[in-house]
């Protein structure tokens, strides 16, 4: 009996090991495969604690599946018996040393990115400016806003090599050609032919003219012709007055023949040259509805019969421009567009605006470059931008810009205007006077430069305002009782249209009842003198209200009715507005 009892202990002891071992490989192999350590030790000692008052049996078979959920160390052993081969004496497999894990590096996101960017931006130096250099800084940057100095492009790359491609042939090889380049306002298509002209002009000075015509100027091919023979006239020394003298068909007939090659008169010299002519007809869609298209049809005619090397380049903003071309006119076109688009990303609008406001020393004369103190270099290293090592008024105020973009206020004020019409013009004009109100006697640093231009932004009344609610303290009386009137009807008869009759006759009602009620109240009460218009000067502060857009008129005016753009509410919670007596028509419903 005793020998039985100590070879049954015995297999409970070996019984146990065999677990014990097989635990302690389980939580090793854990460590290894995961990578982190989770204290094998203690789940080692935990389980050997539960083996010990677990009643200790002989060595059995492996359970059942059905056991496997109830009891965790059959669940222990049936998964160590699946990781591995397990003897009477050893285990087969030897645990790995758990591998140690490399730091994770997290990768910031891209608001993070320039929120650290920002913070290890160098800290703006406090520089003074002089009274001279600050006044002159001030006027370049002036012009750049007003578009009177040129702007450097910017994601214009591809636009720029297609029109300047088409210049450059007809300006070096005689080529003409027609092109239209169609955008949305603001996109750069004045600034993009004004850039490529210029480095013409740098290139070939005496080898062409240009003709710039404008659609809302010349209106109609008469005025565009004598307009045409007053550029040409100022450029090739011709008699302006007796181009203006002739009537349109002579004026027409001289310019045709001006335009055309010599050969074609027999008055062809020996070293003779035929300069370029290239045509800018900005509001290319006005010329179009022109009777006839006169002009139209003889400059692409011109231009594919290479009677003389012309380009005619049209600005528009109509992508169907082209259907409204007559067929003979389409016939001669040469049907070649480029089409500028707005900024396609906040970064690339940054760009252009920051281009608009910052100095190039490429684009200073001499007599600035002296003015401000720069030394005169040769023309390759004025293009490039100089050390931060070299100090001089240009470079400050750049840095000054570059502060003014880093700024988080600064940079929600573009990215308004990016979400809302993405116009870089609009930027120009925010500008314009904050850059006007500069401090500049005394003479100040950079650090004030930059908290002017921080709060001078804000609140700048060269912006559109964000609601019409602001043109309620600019109205009449008149005007004010009209708007009250209309919103009434629309709140209390729920009317999308109401009619100027309606809202005059309740405009009436109200009027009488606010009389009547001062009357009982006393002379001093709130409109005793309240006068109530006849309806022809009614109607004359109806229009102003259409005007401006608080009332919207539908199917052309008149008396069809019309749509008010405010609530009653919005009239009578606006601040800064002199209701007076028409203040409780507000409420009262």
């Amino acid at each position: 009996q005793a020998d039985e009892d100590e070879s049954a202990g015995g297999g409970a002891a070996s019984s146990h090991k065999k677990r014990q071992r097989v635990a302690t490989a389980k939580a090793l192999s854990y460590e290894a495969v995961r990578g982190e350590k989770k204290q094998p030790k203690d789940t080692v000692r935990r389980r050997l604690d539960l083996s010990d008052k677990k009643k200790v049996e002989p060595a059995r078979e492996l359970p059942s599946k059905q056991h496997e959920a109830t009891d965790p160390m059959d669940v222990d052993e049936q998964e160590g018996a699946d990781l591995m081969e397990i003897d009477d004496e050893e285990i087969v497999a030897t645990p790995r040393r758990p591998a140690q894990r490399e730091p994770v590096r997290s990768v910031p996101s891209t608001k993070a990115k320039a929120r650290i960017d920002v913070v290890s931006m160098p800290a703006l130096q406090d520089v003074a400016f002089s009274d001279e250099h600050l006044r002159l800084i001030q006027h370049i940057v002036a012009d750049k806003l007003t578009w009177n100095r040129p702007t450097r492009l910017c994601n214009l790359a591809d636009e720029h090599a297609k029109v300047s491609s088409l210049i450059t042939q007809t300006v070096t090889a005689g080529e003409s050609n027609s092109m239209l380049v169609i955008g949305a306002r603001g996109s750069g298509k004045t600034t993009l032919l004004n850039d490529i002209l210029r480095q013409q002009l740098v290139d070939h000075a005496d080898e062409f003219h240009v003709v710039r015509l404008n659609g809302f100027i010349h209106t109609d091919d008469k005025i565009a012709l004598r307009e045409i023979w007053r550029q040409l006239g100022r450029e090739m020394d011709l008699d302006e007055e007796e181009g203006a003298s002739k009537n349109y068909a002579d004026t027409m007939t001289r310019l045709l023949a001006l335009l055309s090659h010599p050969a074609e008169h027999g008055t062809d010299q020996p070293g003779q040259v035929t300069k370029s002519v290239i045509f800018i007809l900005d509001e290319f869609e006005l010329f179009a509805n022109h009777p006839r298209q006169t002009l139209l049809y003889n400059l692409f005619d011109i231009a594919q019969s290479r009677k003389a090397p012309i380009a005619v380049l049209g600005l528009t903003t109509r992508i169907d421009v082209a259907e409204s071309l007559e067929k003979r006119v389409k016939s001669r076109f040469s049907h070649r567009y480029v089409h500028l688009g707005m900024a396609k990303s906040f970064a690339a609008f940054q760009e252009s605006c920051q281009a608009a406001v910052v100095i190039d020393y490429g684009d200073l004369s001499v007599e600035e470059k002296q003015t401000l103190g720069l030394k005169s270099e040769i023309k390759e290293k004025l293009s490039k931008a100089l050390t931060k090592d070299e100090e001089n008024p240009v470079t400050n105020w750049n840095a000054v810009i570059e502060a003014l973009f880093a700024n988080d206020d600064f940079t929600n004020h573009l990215k308004r205007l990016y979400y809302t019409t993405k116009s870089v013009p609009e930027f120009q004009t925010s500008l314009l006077l904050p850059l006007a109100t500069l401090p500049i006697n005394p003479s100040p640093n950079s650090h004030t430069l930059l908290a002017h231009l921080l709060k001078s932004y804000q609140g700048n009344p060269l912006l559109a305002p964000d609601s019409k609610l602001t043109l309620l303290p600019t109205l009449s009386t008149l005007q004010l009782a009209l708007l009250i009137s209309a919103a009434r009807l629309t709140a209390i008869h729920a009317l999308n249209l109401v009619p100027f009759p309606q809202v005059y006759e309740e405009y009436k009602v109200l009027a009488s009842k606010a009389k009547l009620q001062a009357s009982a109240a006393g002379v001093l009460g709130p409109g005793a003198s309240a006068r109530v218009w006849g309806k022809e000067v009614a109607r004359g502060a109806w229009e102003g209200l259409v005007e401006v857009g608080l009332v919207l008129e539908e199917g052309g005016g008149g008396e069809g009715g019309a749509r008010v753009d405010v609530g009653l509410e919005e009239i009578g919670a606006c601040e800064g507005v002199e209701l007076g007596g028409w203040g409780r028509w507000c409420k009262e419903i």
